[in-house]
């Protein structure tokens, strides 16, 4: 029955989310996790910025090195992208089971940072691609599809917040028995994606991933993108996502040790987590769903939605309250301003470039996130608080809006050099 190519798309996105959400709640739980492993005999005197340090460095590779290994093995021709997608699982699955056998955080540096950060930066790329190829631009349900990768993560983290919370509660679990059962579930769903993978069409020539024009403006001729323009667009891309990179992913990581520092418990802290993904997933959902009528509207969303969320981290610095914290983790702009992840880039060059825009967004990413939790980790131990880092946040976003604004009246800029080349034309015939 999965054979027909309507159906076979869907079942692969469909078992893809499943993996992508799970393995969300492993990494944005790491806050979790280090509440686990300050309690753990191995990890007496581990500071926070040395706990933080497997998940900085899990964000490089994620992010940052696993594109440079893309690179070498799927567009360089060594390997299909189904082949990429078996071995990033298969590392994902090794770090899991090798971190539940930590002694120290560096061990946790290589087993979860550099393998499983690697694992899991190939698949994402691969399978990113591959629903893209599914459901390219002009399908109806492109920002749907490919948003939907990612905006069920966040319901993996609040899950998972908790079941680390309880696990770590049990003496007889805790959490290294937590990351067996996750690398024996990872290997069942990744064994299940590879078995109904299928064919995916083939993909649309130039790297434009059948990006329409704006039906308004159809009749222009529009110049093309000189050498300059290119690397502006490509450089002004890169300092954007690397500040979301260090906003995006932090406060999954600050966020429990912050309501802990507040005077609370731990299971407070696991709830406001819960608020945090749920609510987050609400937001990415609902825009995904509209996502498709907003086509070359989602910079814009993206952009709105950062400026409400500067304000959100503004107001979180001096908030000392679980209230407050409840009211931090209710902010729906973080779904606006993260779906869209994959089909906003059709936006920035009118559809042209989209491969290298994409591996540019997951390096700069990985640049940005990388530097967060070691960086939130030692100010906090050096201050006591994590006032200065939530404030460090809401520039990041600032930045971003600066930065989306700088290439949203670039592409102004060209339509109307466009009209004025028509008029021009017109004139001298």
């Amino acid at each position: 029955m999965i054979s027909s190519p309507l159906y076979r798309g869907w079942v692969v996105l469909g078992i893809t989310v499943l993996l992508f959400v799970f393995w969300a709640g492993i990494g944005n739980s790491w806050g979790t996790t280090i509440l686990c492993l300050q309690q753990d005999e191995d990890f007496p005197t581990s500071s926070l910025a040395l706990l933080g340090a497997p998940l900085t460095v899990y964000y490089a590779f994620k992010l940052s090195l696993s594109s440079l290994i893309y690179l070498a093995l799927a567009e360089f021709g060594l390997l299909d992208l189904r082949q990429v997608v078996a071995i990033g699982l298969s590392l994902m699955v090794l770090g899991l089971l090798l971190t539940s056998l930590a002694n120290g955080p560096e061990f946790l540096v290589i087993s979860f940072g550099v393998i499983s950060g690697t694992g899991n930066g190939l698949v994402l790329l691969s399978m990113f691609k591959v629903i893209a190829l599914w459901f390219p631009w002009s399908h109806r349900f492109h920002v749907l599809t490919t948003s939907a990768l990612s905006n069920m993560m966040p319901l993996g983290t609040a899950i998972l917040n908790n079941v680390n919370a309880q696990m770590c509660s049990i003496p007889s679990l805790g959490w290294r028995w937590a990351f067996r059962i996750y690398a024996v579930i990872l290997s069942t769903l990744g064994l299940l994606l590879l078995l109904v993978y299928g064919n995916p069409p083939e993909e649309v020539s130039n790297g434009q991933c059948g990006y329409p024009t704006d039906k308004k403006l159809d009749f222009l001729e529009k110049p093309p993108w000189s050498r300059r323009s290119t690397i502006a667009l490509h450089g002004v891309w890169a300092v954007a996502i690397c500040c979301k990179g260090f906003a995006f992913f932090l406060p999954f990581v600050i966020l429990p040790k912050h309501v802990t520092d507040l005077g609370y418990n731990d299971y407070e802290a696991a709830y406001v987590m819960t608020v945090l993904g749920i609510m987050g997933m609400i937001g990415q959902m609902f825009s995904s769903f509209v996502g498709d009528y907003l086509k070359g509207k989602l910079l814009v969303v993206s952009m709105v939605a950062a400026a409400l969320l500067t304000l959100n981290n503004i107001i979180a610095a001096y908030s000392t309250s679980l209230t407050g914290a409840f009211v931090y983790s209710a902010g729906l702009t973080f779904g606006p301003y993260n779906a869209g992840y994959y089909a906003v880039i059709n936006e920035i060059m009118d559809g042209e470039n989209v491969d290298t825009l994409f591996l540019t967004m997951r390096f700069s990413t990985g640049v940005g996130a990388t530097t967060g939790p070691y960086l939130a980790g030692y100010i906090r131990d050096v201050t006591g608080s994590y006032y200065a880092v939530f404030l460090s946040i809401a520039s990041c976003f600032g930045v971003f809006v600066l930065a989306t604004t700088t290439v949203t009246f670039i592409n102004k800029w060209r339509d109307l050099r466009s009209v004025e080349l028509m008029k021009n034309k017109i004139t001298f015939e």
